[in-house]
This record gives structure tokens, C-alpha cells and sequence, in this order.
């Protein structure tokens, strides 16, 4: 099954709104607040989704992610600095309904929100955006999944049950990292088992049919719907929640417990 949908377009005019910016440094000030950048090393990894490839364990390039997830202060002056990415000005082709609808005005989150908490109600196109002004980029599932696999002490803790089964209140306030005080991961990252999902890089890709795997840049999430619904290990309750979430939403889509952080590649 595939549920295509023409992106060409609408990537294109992401990529015009968006330019990156080059030289990023490892505390990049002009996001809003800072954003602390963590190493992640990649390495071989046998992902809970099945991938088109027949390979079970698939390679992971080392990169870089965000500390936290991009909050309301850095989103805030993102939209100062980007006044066509507020509510009551972002293009139709990139409008929905809910669209930062909670915050106190349009260039505003207001004083009754916590101004480092993630940022809620962005779709996929002003996260991407905002990601590319940061001089990286929305990160693949497949990084997501990599750096979400590490607890505070290991760097792989599926083999854990009981960690793993604490997955299962991932996207609520129950949630492992939902607390502030949360432990990093071995990575130094935080908040990737937490209240709030996260929007991915290739999140389009679960509604389209075209398949880039032959290209310079092909992304490991590039398959049909037939195939979207297909685990290797469907008892990873992080990974397999966040994939069916991002699996059922269109880039438009808006919700209050979904945020984002951003990646970059090494160079």
C-alpha cells in the first residue's frame, strides 16, 4: 500500500525558506538560547523497523544531535528572526490549523509557558526550517533510534527488559526522561525517551512512493506503505510508538506532545 503525495514541490519551497547556514559551531548562539551539540559515533546497528533492505543490521554514520529538544525560547527567536514563520503570516502551502496555536500571540509564547520547555504545535516544515537556519537538518528515524537506544551507562540497553519496558509511556508524562532532572544518555543527550515525540527528517517519506535508496543522499526510511507497518523487534516499545506516530502524520500535522530536535552531520 502507499499513500503518495507530491513532495517535490513542497520540499523545494522549504529549501528556498530555509537556507542553511555554514559553519556551525559546536554552541551556535543564533539559534535562540544556544544549542549544545552532542557526538554520537554510529556504528553497525540492527534497527526494531524492517527496512526495505534485506541486511538486518544497517550502518549508522556518526553525527551530531542537540542536547535537548529546541524549546519555546529558541523557537520564539527563530520567528523574530524568520517573521514568515509565524502563525499569522506562514505561507498557506505550509499552514495547519493548530500551528503554534497555544502560544499567547503570534510571535510569542506568552508568560504562562515555561520558555525552556519543547517547543509544541510546529509541523514538519518550520522544524525543518528552523533546523537548516541552525546549519543542520531534522534528523533520520535511524539516528533517532541509534542515540535512543543508549541509557545513562550503556550505549545499546535493549537487551534490558525492564528498560525497555518503561518505553511504553514514551510521549507522556509517565515517560522515563519526562522529568527535567532526567539523566543524560552516554551520549550526553537528553529528553529522548520523554514527554514529547519528535519529528524526523525522512518523517515524509513514510507518505510517499518514491524510493531514493539509489541516491547520494538516499535515506534508510525510503519504502512503501506495504512494508511501513513491519518490525524486527516490535517488543522496542520507543522506537515502535514513535515510528507508528510519524508513520500516521502528514508534514502539516501539528500535536501538543510533539517537538523536535535537530541533527548535523560530521564532517
Amino acid at each position: 500500500m502507499s499513500r503518495s503525495m507530491p513532495l517535490s514541490t513542497t520540499l523545494a519551497a522549504v529549501l528556498a525558506l530555509a537556507p542553511a547556514l555554514a559553519g556551525a559551531a559546536a554552541t551556535d548562539a543564533a539559534s535562540g538560547g544556544g544549542i549544545a551539540w552532542r557526538s554520537i559515533p554510529g556504528g553497525a546497528f540492527r534497527s526494531a523497523v524492517r527496512f526495505e533492505e534485506e541486511r538486518p543490521v544497517l550502518p549508522v554514520a556518526p553525527f551530531q544531535l542537540m542536547e535537548r529538544p529546541v524549546s519555546n525560547a529558541q523557537f520564539a527567536a527563530f520567528v523574530a528572526r524568520r517573521p514568515e514563520w509565524r502563525r499569522d503570516r506562514i505561507p498557506a502551502l505550509f499552514s495547519s490549523p493548530g500551528y503554534l496555536g497555544h502560544w499567547e500571540s503570534a510571535d510569542a509564547p506568552g508568560a504562562r509557558l515555561d520558555p525552556d520547555a519543547p517547543v509544541v504545535h510546529v509541523n514538519w516544515y518550520a522544524a525543518d526550517a528552523f533546523c537548516r537556519e541552525a546549519g543542520g537538518r531534522l534528523p533520520d528515524f535511524l539516528e533517532w533510534e541509534f542515540a535512543a537506544a543508549a541509557d545513562a551507562t550503556r550505549a545499546d540497553a535493549r537487551h534490558d527488559r525492564q528498560w525497555r519496558l518503561r518505553q511504553a509511556n514514551d510521549g507522556t508524562p509517565h515517560a522515563p526522561d519526562a522529568a527535567a532532572d532526567a539523566p543524560a544518555n552516554v551520549y550526553g543527550v537528553r529528553g529522548l525517551h520523554g514527554a514529547y515525540w519528535e519529528w524526523t527528517g525522512d518523517a515524509t517519506s513514510l507518505l510517499g512512493g518514491g524510493d531514493r535508496r539509489g541516491r547520494d543522499d538516499g535515506d534508510a526510511l525510503q519504502y512503501c506503505g506495504a512494508s511501513a507497518m513491519a518490525f524486527n523487534d516490535p517488543a522496542d516499545y520507543g522506537a515502535v510508538k514513535r515510528f507508528v506516530l510519524l508513520s500516521a502524520l502528514t508534514p502539516a500535522a501539528t500535536l501538543g506532545n510533539l517537538g523536535f530536535r535537530c541533527a548535523r552531520s560530521q564532517p
